[in-house]
């Protein structure tokens, strides 16, 4: 990490900062990008430039701690989706050099000394042309996400159906509603399905696993990319199963049900991601468990 200059910044001045904001909403969204908490869905977020006020009152360390904490995500983000990448490659035996995720793009410019301050607007620089890169990463991703699926035989599987729990019901729908928590307005952007906690979670159609992990607000979460180019979310698990690269099939538990992230009580949101954007899922579970539970016996 750079050394970076504590300077006071002046009445008026702004900071230009990359702010993931979701375009839904989680963007192509293949794969669930995004960076910060949001109390909605991420999806591969559609990363946009801001114009923020800084506080004349404080220091620039707060801002520069901030676009610092932002390079740091980006760079974990890259990781992640460089392992994905060069996994999948391997698996799939795709040509390493139409697919590669291991060497970095060309890039050029005068040598810095890594010693030194950097202001506000350079490490923003900074932060843009990783951003780019990223997006770059993304797509390559996506492509390369869709011929792996390609490549499977096509089964009944492959269209979804079902609801991703066994039993339960539908405790908030699709839409506008009062957020349980925050007690605010807001447009929910996927299905709860309450169910007694612990309970398996199953893929809705066949598929490949392009996130396994925790994000803030939805705690542990699996983003299922299929053969059509949607993407299936299940958010809130009290852990999961499967990991990035795997390959699923309609009915698999890929995760078990729980209430971590932003949540009341245990149950599933799920969500449909159509073009990086979610999508009313219901249209798309065409059948109900075999069990519909009462709301107290999902609470016991």
């Amino acid at each position: 990490m750079p050394h970076i200059a504590r300077k006071k910044t002046q009445r008026g001045q702004t900071l230009v900062m990359l702010s993931a904001v979701s375009s839904f909403a989680l963007a192509g969204v293949g794969f669930g990008f995004w960076i910060g908490d949001r109390a909605g869905a991420p999806g591969r977020t559609s990363i946009a430039m801001e114009t923020v006020p800084v506080n004349p009152s404080v220091t620039d360390s707060g801002e520069i701690g901030a676009i610092a904490a932002r390079l740091g995500e980006m760079q974990a983000e890259l990781l992640r989706i460089n392992a994905l990448g060069e996994r999948l490659v391997q698996v799939s035996g795709l040509d390493p050099d139409e697919f590669d995720f291991v060497n970095a793009p060309p890039r050029g410019g005068p040598e810095t000394a890594m010693a030194r301050d950097y202001t506000i607007k350079e490490l923003a620089d900074e932060l843009s042309t990783l951003v780019v890169l990223v997006q770059d990463r993304e797509r390559k991703l996506d492509r390369l996400a869709d011929r792996v699926l390609e490549q499977q035989p096509r089964a009944a599987g492959a269209q979804l159906g079902g609801w991703p729990v066994r039993s339960g019901y539908i405790s908030s729908p699709y839409g506008v509603r009062v957020h349980p928590v925050r007690n605010t307005r807001q447009f929910h952007e996927g299905v709860d399905f309450a169910t007694k906690r612990g309970s398996p979670i199953l893929a809705v159609a066949d598929g490949l696993v392009v996130f396994s992990g925790r994000r803030n607000g939805y705690g542990n979460l699996v983003d299922i990319r299929h053969r059509d180019g949607l993407v299936t979310r299940y958010a809130h698990n009290t852990a999961n199963l499967v990991r990035e690269g795997d390959l699923i099939r309609q009915g698999q538990q890929i995760a078990t049900v729980g209430s971590t992230g932003t949540a009341t009580g245990p149950h599933v949101h799920f969500e449909v991601i159509r073009n990086g954007r979610a999508v009313d899922p219901m249209p798309y579970l065409r059948s109900q468990p075999a069990q519909r539970l009462a709301r107290a016996d999902v609470l016991r």
